[in-house]
């Protein structure tokens, strides 16, 4: 359902979505994980926005599978990963 510019879901408690997952290499070499809850296109800017101008980000094949209903990750948030 779309409202105005945004899309819009009903209600659903078992609705899962797949996040873009996007590898982060520091310029030491050290490898770090971030999720972007955006769609898969704008992901690494997105992570680009918060790390540091000197790494380099890129889309992995990798997705995180989360459900709505833990709400662990918002709408246009960008998190590292802890593994």
């Amino acid at each position: 359902m779309r409202i105005g510019s945004e899309l819009k879901f009903p209600k659903m408690s078992n609705v899962r979505k797949k996040i873009p997952v996007v590898e982060v290499i520091a310029p030491d070499g050290r490898k770090s994980l971030w999720v972007a809850a955006v769609a898969k296109a704008n992901a690494v800017a997105a992570v680009k926005q918060v790390i540091p101008a000197n790494f380099v980000a890129a889309l992995t094949r990798q997705r995180l599978t989360i459900t709505r209903k833990s709400d662990a990750l918002r709408r246009g948030e960008v998190r590292k990963v802890k593994l």
